[in-house]
């Protein structure tokens, strides 16, 4: 039997009513809406090109891979390399992707392409086969690096065009139905997002160059180029974790798996090149990897796979047609209940230690673009109240959820 609607336990709340449930409050701006700047960004991000709507991810990617070859083949020129290392440093890090892109897919059993994963093999193998082969590692290691950095500046374009790997709620990019029918979140379309995308591709562009210059640098030996591609892109990718906001990446102790990987990969610069620079950019990476994992409590309701399971719960409260109450693995529950007027009540509460009025906000903003919060009348329960229709985003997630696998560079 389907339980009585809890309008008893709803503070009266009538029709025009602003958040917080104070008649004829203004309206605050939430984060994710759009402002005029965020056009421009957006009518760069389409995700495919021609008459034959070819992908504009695929389409960057194999220019992003001629253009890092004839990059790797000027920089084997002008660093002197013989015919063997020319070869080790052309052939050996596309053979390292495919066998990380294999063998990570024969582990998920799905497809799952990872951008750390692949560069780490790369530069990796390089070194491997270089030791083996008796030849110059460090300057090997160099151009594989260099290499690598020089897709990735397009690899990313790609990823903006067709939004996987976006940001969170912000501000830059807004994405349309397009890029829905493409994986995109429905939850998030037509909300402006950070274009993190853009950024690393960026960072990556300038570490690049700033690598170029170094390898050039009479008296720097050579693994400089790397080394300094390698520490910089850890930091930047370690910050722009903070505000990316697809749910593919997996999290352990409130880092995601690209900052444990950065700092890894620092932490081996460190040791291969203990310069008081890198010995202090990897201290701290460790120690802001330590702040977000004592903070992981606090902070894991809010993180991408939690908003994404949040998102199936209320899909599967909706299909019941009693829209019982349902719980994430974080301990928030939600029911819905429709209120007379044809808006949609749903009611959040949860034990979880951070749980309050503030936690309920937030949740609420990621979910819902137009939303309304009252606090129950019964401790710690919290009453979101959307326009009619306003699940619809919630009912399209269901189509998109099952896309989450998304295989392309994340």
């Amino acid at each position: 039997m389907r339980p009585p609607s809890p309008e008893h336990l709803l503070p009266e709340l009538r029709p025009g009513t602003a958040p917080g449930g104070v008649p004829g409050a203004p309206r605050s701006v939430a984060i994710g809406t759009q402002r005029p700047t965020d056009h421009e960004f957006t009518r760069c991000a389409s995700p495919t090109l021609t008459a034959r709507k070819t992908s504009t991810y695929t389409v960057l990617g194999f220019a992003g891979y001629v253009i890092a070859s004839l990059t790797g083949a000027a920089l084997s020129v002008a660093w002197n390399l013989t015919l063997g290392e020319r070869l080790i440093g052309l052939l050996i890090p596309p053979i390292a992707f495919l066998i990380a892109v294999t063998t990570a897919s024969a582990i998920v059993r799905r497809e799952r392409i990872v951008f750390y994963q692949t560069a780490i093999a790369g530069v990796v193998a390089t070194a491997v086969v270089s030791g083996i082969a008796g030849v110059r590692v460090a300057r090997l290691v160099d151009l594989a690096t260099l290499g690598i950095g020089t897709f990735l500046v397009f690899g990313r374009i790609g990823c903006f065009a067709v939004a996987c790997c976006h940001g969170a709620l912000g501000r830059g990019v807004v994405y349309g139905p397009a890029h829905v029918r493409a994986g995109f979140w429905a939850r998030w379309e037509g909300r402006a997002l950070w274009p993190v995308q853009l950024f690393e591709s960026a960072a990556s562009a300038v570490l690049v160059i700033a690598g170029v210059i170094a390898g050039a640098i009479a008296g720097w030996m050579p693994g400089s180029a790397a080394i300094l591609y390698i520490v910089g892109y850890a930091v930047v990718r370690f910050a722009l974790e903070l505000v990316r906001g697809d749910a593919v990446r997996p999290f352990w102790r409130g880092v995601s798996e690209a900052q444990w990987l950065a700092l890894a990969s620092a932490i081996a610069c460190a040791v291969w090149r203990p310069h008081p620079a890198v010995i202090g950019a990897a201290a701290a990476l460790a120690v802001a990897a330590l702040v977000l994992a004592r903070r992981a409590d606090r902070r894991e309701l809010f993180l991408p796979p939690h908003l994404h399971e949040l998102d199936a719960v209320c899909n599967r409260v909706l299909a019941d047609p009693g829209h019982a109450r349902r719980e994430t693995s974080r301990g928030v529950a939600l029911s819905c209940y429709a209120m007379p007027d044809g808006r949609l009540d749903w009611v959040m509460s949860s034990s979880h230690p951070v749980w309050s009025t503030a936690a309920a906000r937030r949740l609420a903003i990621a979910l819902w673009r137009e939303h309304e919060i009252v606090e129950g009348r019964a401790p710690g329960v919290i009453h979101v109240v959307v326009p009619a229709g306003g699940s619809t985003g919630a009912v399209t997630g269901t189509a998109v959820a099952m896309r989450e696998d998304d295989p392309r560079l994340n």
